[in-house]
């Protein structure tokens, strides 16, 4: 298929040209990047690798990808489909770093012992798909339910939190997650609340679960323009992306690190990579390189982000850089001397910040902070039955989120030098998982029971067949006398 071809007068691109004056579809990946070169024209109801997977919503977008639900009809199981923009594919399927990180991750978690839940969002096939804006690289993995960002938007709208419990198994999952990754020599490079999302193994018991789970049918917007003919760079449809509208944060659902696109080998020593600003590490605005303790940061900003329920830094849209350090000063106290003459560059001739720069901030500090939020977490627990229940473990949780204050400290250290090791981090979460405990016995228990049923189905038939054939052979000795 011939990519289109720009005029000297480019088509027109705004949402106008779109049957959406409500604005419903929006947030939306940008129409801008749908031109040569840029993201692939999706339509629900599409297939790819010969008809193998059908497109059936859209799950995500970023800067250089989409993400969609697709239903695999030679399996028959739902996965994920990600479809990378024409000029970030590459010519060969093997020379795409992401699809090399996530097979060494994969040969790495089969060839070891397994004694854990996978951390890492499996990828399951991966191939070239050729469209009006280039060739694409497609990665197929497993289907996850919703982001910690997700789940805190639903929490948002419906007036849920988190439990206790979830908070410390997501922590400690999560930093188990990039011990592995370590391990297995990479560094992930954008750990967020965004790349970090539970299993949602209960929205796949049928369809119309998962339907329901993604907030009903697709939402589409059609192509409308009659001024403009659609060029075959523009979808013909535009769809919102999926919400989820149920949690998944329950004690049998683990969480996963996804998006392995920035990850880079254990060795390297980056210069620039494409990052939240909230969640940018300090080094890379004031040592210029970054490496493993990068991940180290990046893990302690997603655990406050799972105890506050918020996004850690914040930054306003003047001076975003200045203004997202001096919330690290607020939270976390003074630079370290080395950085002061760069700080004060920054900030020359920004009234505010130079206003602000001798103030402590003490108020905000986390550790001033860290107490009088726990004790919120446990007046909600107490007071919102319909969202936490509470059992004999409910007091060993609540005891039990005192351990983060120490990892976040830890993890969210200015210098990387100075950060606690992913190792001793999971060393401070000094609390037992009671309830995922319980799921898992209840669970073998469960298997061990229906083994057994086989089993005796299976001695039963076997005797039943015994019997036939038996009686077979002694109407036969009869008709032979």
């Amino acid at each position: 298929m011939e990519p289109y071809s720009h005029s000297n007068t480019p088509p027109r691109i705004d949402w106008g040209l779109y049957d959406d004056e409500s604005g419903i579809i929006q947030p939306h990946e940008a129409l801008e990047a749908c031109v040569p070169g840029g993201l692939h024209t999706v339509m629900l109801g599409d297939t790819f690798q010969g008809g193998r997977y059908c497109i059936r919503d859209k799950l995500g977008y970023g800067g250089y990808s989409t993400v969609w639900l697709a239903r695999d009809l030679q399996e028959e199981q739902w996965v994920s489909i990600k479809i990378k923009k024409a000029n970030a594919s590459t010519d060969k399927l093997d020379d795409d770093p992401e699809i090399q990180i996530m097979r060494a991750l994969e040969k790495y978690y089969v060839d070891g012992p397994q004694d854990r839940p996978r951390s890492f969002v499996r990828l399951l096939a991966w191939f070239h798909h050729e469209g009006p804006n280039g060739i694409h690289n497609c990665l197929v993995t497993e289907l996850l339910g919703p982001s910690i960002s997700g789940i805190l938007k639903v929490n948002k709208g419906a007036g849920g939190f988190l439990a206790p419990d979830t908070m410390l198994r997501a922590s400690r999952q999560l930093l188990e997650g990039i011990e592995f990754a370590h391990q297995a020599g990479f560094v992930h490079g954008d750990v967020s609340p965004i790349n970090v999302a539970f299993t949602c193994n209960q929205a796949f018991a049928d369809d119309e679960a998962l339907i329901r789970a993604l907030g009903g049918e697709p939402v589409t917007a059609k192509y409308i323009s009659k001024e403009l003919p659609r060029p075959p760079n523009l979808p013909q449809q535009l769809v919102r992306t999926a919400d989820w509208g149920m949690r998944y944060d329950y004690p049998s659902e683990h969480i996963r690190i996804l998006d392995w696109g920035a990850a880079f080998s254990l060795s390297d020593r980056p210069t620039s990579v494409s990052q939240p600003l909230g969640l940018r590490s300090p080094e890379t605005v004031f040592v210029g390189y970054f490496d493993y303790g990068h991940d180290l940061w990046k893990a302690g900003c997603v655990i406050f982000t799972l105890f506050y329920e918020t996004w850690p830094f914040f930054h306003d849209g003047f001076h975003p850089f200045n203004s997202h350090i001096r919330t690290l000063v607020d939270k976390l106290g003074p630079l370290p001397p080395a950085w002061n003459a760069r700080w004060d560059e920054m900030i020359a001739g920004d009234k505010k910040l130079e206003d602000e720069k001798n103030n402590d901030g003490g108020e905000q500090l986390i550790t001033n902070t860290f107490e009088p939020r726990r004790q919120a977490i446990i007046q909600q627990c107490e007071e919102v039955e319909m969202v936490y229940q509470r059992d004999e473990y409910t007091d060993d949780d609540y005891e039990g989120l005192k351990c983060l204050l120490r990892v976040m400290l830890g993890l969210l250290r200015y210098e990387p030098g100075e950060r606690i090791s992913v190792e001793e981090a999971l060393s401070y979460i000094d609390w037992i998982d009671h309830r995922a405990e319980m799921e898992e016995a209840d669970i073998e228990e469960a298997d061990t029971e229906e083994a057994e049923t086989e089993e005796a189905d299976t001695e039963e038939a076997d005797t039943e067949e015994a019997g036939t054939e038996e009686t077979g052979t002694e109407k036969a000795d009869s008709l032979g006398e």
